[in-house]
């Protein structure tokens, strides 16, 4: 069986962090496409840490997964 997610990766203007996010997941590769087209492709974000606000520059996908039963 195949899923197909919807990922967000978003990376540390000025440092070293990398942070993935599932958005959403189906099991249309269709489905998956026309949601991730509703989003931005490449965005801005700032991200809430422990030690403080943290810029970002993000970029989405969707990425195919096998799944074993």
């Amino acid at each position: 069986m195949k899923v197909f997610a919807v990922i967000s990766i978003a990376r540390q203007v000025q440092g070293e962090y990398v942070v993935c996010k599932v958005e959403k997941a189906f099991t249309s590769a269709t489905k998956a496409g026309e949601y991730a087209s509703s989003l931005a492709r490449q965005y801005a974000e700032t991200i809430q840490t422990p030690s403080g606000p943290m810029p970002c520059v993000c970029e989405r996908g969707v990425f195919e997964i096998d799944v074993v039963e």
